[in-house]
């Protein structure tokens, strides 16, 4: 997939890289390796929830022209605490490119939106960045600090009675299939662990099991006796990501 994503990129391809040691330095202390770029460097996925006075900003772009909309945001309005810079630069919006949108477009697809909105952005030197080197701004490349949905790791220590959860495969909200969590016992180790019912496994034991199914992830939960790291997220936060345009990335950027 990393090389299918490189060859796709044409002539320029824009890499983030770490020496070996600080990679392992990094995974062993459980950093998030894209909170590790530079934030001068990065776009930002921001989720607004309207107020009575609205989503807090305003939009404006040159007479005549598509796809250029520059945000003014209301100061400790709802887009300033949901972390929009002042004077950004909007890109997509709901997931969906807003390049080809005019002025009435936006403004149509906005109110559409309801009480919430999902906003990815970038400052004038970000855009300026990308442009200069030919590369497209997208939501993979996002700071998502500021988004009210989470990863969780959850580490289990198998008791007398396992693990006290059953793993089900089932269809995902982008149409794919994945690993989801069920029946999970009461004071057992899944539980006090912080599992919920409903939970999509991302991760066993810092590995993706993207591309794997149902018997090949039991094997990874396995393979440790006695213990396993589970990396999870909730319903809300699988639909969310997945509709702002995250897919399978959202284990990467996380």
């Amino acid at each position: 997939q990393v090389v299918q994503k490189i060859k796709a990129s044409g002539n320029q391809v824009l890499l983030a890289v770490l020496d070996g040691d600080s990679y392992e330095a990094a995974k062993s202390l459980g950093r998030d390796l894209s909170q590790m770029l530079p934030d001068d460097i990065r776009p930002r996925l921001c989720h607004i929830t309207r107020d009575k006075s609205g989503f807090g900003f305003s939009v404006s772009c040159p007479e005549g022209t598509k796809g250029t909309f520059q945000l003014s945001v209301l100061q400790d309005g709802p887009a300033d605490r949901a972390g929009v810079p002042p004077g950004s630069w909007l890109l997509e919006l709901n997931g969906d490119s807003v390049k080809s949108y005019s002025h009435t477009q936006l403004t149509k697809k906005l109110k559409q939106s309801g009480n919430k909105v999902t906003l990815l952005v970038a400052s004038s030197a970000v855009e300026e960045f990308y442009r200069l080197r030919g590369l497209r701004v997208t939501a993979a490349l996002a700071d998502t600090s500021r988004l009210p949905f989470k990863v969780r790791e959850l580490h289990l220590v198998k008791g007398p009675a396992g693990y006290g959860f059953l793993l089900k495969e089932d269809d995902c909200s982008s149409g794919g299939v994945g690993q989801f969590l069920w029946d999970v016992d009461v004071g057992l180790p899944a539980e006090r662990a912080g599992m919920k019912e409903g939970d999509r496994v991302l991760a066993v034991n810092g590995e993706s099991i993207e591309g794997l199914d149902h018997d090949q992830t039991v094997r990874r939960i396995r393979a440790r006796e006695d213990q396993v790291t589970l990396l999870v997220i909730d319903p809300a936060g699988d639909e969310f990501y997945h509709s702002v345009g995250f897919g399978g990335m959202v284990l990467l950027w996380l």
